[in-house]
């Protein structure tokens, strides 16, 4: 089926080209050939074949008192290569219609596959404008996002996600209000059976977003909050051995702001994000068990809280040489973790992204060749993570004490557009 859909994709440029008759073509195509050459010095989180970098991460030291994923790893690879269809429809209900399919070749279980990205109709109107489909999440915010090389798109200081949503905008003068709602599909929550979307679907409720963007000449400022509901489990099991049905679900509240400035060859971005169990926007975050009862296997969840901020700045056009400043903090649980929920090891029943992270830190320094259909791009990319070791406080869900985990990344990027 995805190699049927990679044809099609492929097709559709030549059917557009084939209705030479039309005045407007209601099918265009557009995409890019991109080659990307990575090194990393320390193993990270990451995926597709680690051109995706999250974070260096620990796994501790090896018995000579190593660390040992210090270790230099590197590769080349095009599956960031990129192909799109917009098309223009007919007139529905009084709005303008358009459509987008946006696919890669980053899908999974093998990095050849085709992964979906877009697929959404848009109908438009002179104030509104509703979508229907897959694209960014509302906190990715719109075009405020760091301009840089490395695939990772600042993420985790920002949100990296794409999801199913049905979002409608209403626009007065130079302010765009926006109320969206998503459900999970490639980037999901992570909890006791690992990552998946079935918590958001256990859970029934949509994520829901609520935003505004108000852009003035240079100026572009945003803010928004996100309310969210995932169900960790449908049934317990006691001591007794029975199963019982639970109806305990984490309900969550995160908040987001941004201000971008462009003018002529200068652009500066700042953004700032304070939310619980952010891990389905590829953010530090999760949740734990705050109650636990011994018989029936009950519990009762508290999240993990996290704020970040990230600053971007670059100049120029035909060479832009960039920078990019990320800070993550880890403030911990809500309420208190239960010491009785453990699992055999004796570790707390917690679950997310990175909650054993203390603090990360990034500098990423870059340059950047653009002319016509063609980008070379080379950047430097210092991410230090702080990793909680020693005695752990179920107060809060953090460490004594820390460990650092740095990584030093050299990306090297070619782009050729069509």
């Amino acid at each position: 089926m995805l190699k049927s859909l990679g044809f099609i994709l492929l097709m559709l440029p030549w059917v557009a080209f084939s209705q030479e008759a039309k005045k407007e073509n209601p099918v265009s195509f557009y995409g890019f050939v991109r080659s990307d050459f990575y090194l990393d010095t320390y193993k990270g989180l990451n995926a597709f074949q680690d051109v995706f970098y999250l974070y260096p991460l620990y796994a501790g030291m090896d018995a000579n008192g190593k660390d040992i994923n210090n270790q230099t790893t590197a590769n080349m690879v095009s599956v960031v290569t990129r192909g799109g269809v917009n098309i223009v429809g007919p007139d529905v209900f009084g709005a303008k219609t358009t459509g987008c399919i946006e696919v890669d070749f980053a899908g999974k279980p093998e990095i050849f596959l085709v992964r979906l990205r877009k697929a959404y109709t848009l109908f438009t109107w002179s104030k509104t404008k509703l979508l229907v489909g897959q694209t960014w999440h509302p906190f990715f915010s719109n075009d405020a996002f760091p301009r840089i090389g490395a695939l990772n798109t600042g993420s985790p200081f920002q949100p990296f996600n794409r999801s199913p949503q049905v979002r409608f905008d209403y626009k007065i003068g130079g302010l765009t209000l926006s109320l969206t709602g998503l459900y999970q599909q490639q980037y999901v929550s992570v909890g006791p059976i690992g990552s998946s979307n079935l918590y958001k679907r256990d859970a029934v409720t949509p994520e829901t977003v609520f935003s505004f963007e108000y852009t003035k000449k240079a100026l572009t400022l945003g803010a928004g909050v996100d309310i969210d509901k995932i169900k960790p489990r449908v049934t317990t099991t006691g001591t007794d051995k029975k199963v019982y049905i639970s109806e305990d679900c984490l309900n969550s509240v995160s908040w987001m702001a941004y201000g971008k400035y462009s003018k002529g060859k200068l652009m500066m971005l700042l953004k700032g994000y304070l939310g619980q169990d952010m891990a389905q926007l590829t953010m530090v975050g999760g949740f734990g068990v705050s109650k636990y009862n011994t018989v029936t296997g009950k519990e009762s969840y508290t999240n993990y809280n996290s704020y970040s901020t990230l600053f971007n700045m670059t100049y120029g056009t035909k060479w832009r040489p960039g920078v990019l400043l990320g800070y993550i903090e880890n403030l911990g649980t809500t309420d208190p973790l239960d010491p009785l929920a453990v699992d055999a090891t004796g570790k707390a029943n917690a679950w997310g992204l990175g909650i054993n992270i203390m603090d990360m830190y990034r500098f990423s320094p870059s340059i950047s060749y653009s002319v016509p259909k063609f980008l070379l791009q080379a950047e430097y990319e210092m991410t230090k993570a702080d990793y909680g070791v020693g005695k752990f406080n179920f107060e809060n869900g953090l460490y004594a004490d820390k460990h650092a985990a740095t990584n030093h990344g050299v990306r090297v990027i070619m782009t050729y557009y069509f």
